[in-house]
């Protein structure tokens, strides 16, 4: 589904630039690939424990953490992009939204449009 734009900011402030870095092993794409999903994002992590990066507060501001779980996301399991699965505590969107995370500009490397079903697979922690 498209976004609300807020997924290019977010990667690429500095500070989310260097932690979904480190947390990936590649540069991440300037941007996330928003999915709604079957269940809640707290019954995802119900069936599926995330790992958690903590909100703190910097210089005044609020850096917002964020629930991840790495992953892929596909048309297949065959046709698959390692990714990093996420939800932003300070997200705007319904409760069965996750952001998608990948060194690739994904709608593009997996030929999506709004619409359509992709397959991801979570790996629990």
């Amino acid at each position: 589904m498209s976004g609300l734009g807020v997924g290019r900011v977010f990667v690429g402030k500095h500070v989310y630039y260097v932690i979904l870095t480190e947390i990936l092993g590649v540069e991440p794409y300037l941007g996330t690939l928003d999915i709604e999903i079957d269940l809640a994002v707290d019954e995802v992590e119900s069936l599926c424990r995330p790992q958690y990066i903590k909100s703190v507060v910097f210089s005044g501001s609020i850096l917002g953490g964020f629930r991840y779980w790495f992953g892929k996301i596909g048309s297949s399991l065959q046709n698959s992009i390692d990714a990093l699965i996420l939800r932003p505590d300070l997200s705007k969107h319904g409760p069965r939204v996750l952001e998608i995370v990948s060194s690739v500009y994904l709608r593009e490397a997996l030929g999506l449009k709004d619409g359509d079903r992709v397959y991801i697979e979570l790996m629990c922690k």
